[in-house]
């Protein structure tokens, strides 16, 4: 009887630790990035005028070459000249 016990405690630690060594590999690749997996999203622009980016994001949104798109908004943080901006999805 007590021999079950140990096996099922030594299956316990063991399977405890096979999920604390793949938590630590995620945080781990997610700290290498410098905090979230970047994803596969493109700014596309600037563009001067929200019309003028919206011109653009039709253009590509009726080609169907992308799994996502996000439309025409304001940016300009970071690296990134002001304008208006849209995303595009590529995987």
């Amino acid at each position: 009887m007590k021999i079950r016990r140990l096996r099922s405690a030594v299956l316990a630690v063991a399977l405890g630790a096979g999920v604390l060594v793949g938590t630590a590999t995620q945080t781990g690749a997610a700290a290498a990035s410098g905090g979230w997996p970047t994803p596969d999203w493109y700014k596309v622009g600037p563009f001067p005028t929200r019309a003028e980016c919206e011109s653009y994001y039709d253009v590509d949104a009726q080609s169907g070459l992308y799994s996502g798109l996000v439309g025409c908004h304001w940016f300009g943080r970071g690296i990134y000249t002001p304008g208006y901006y849209y995303e595009l999805y590529i995987p």
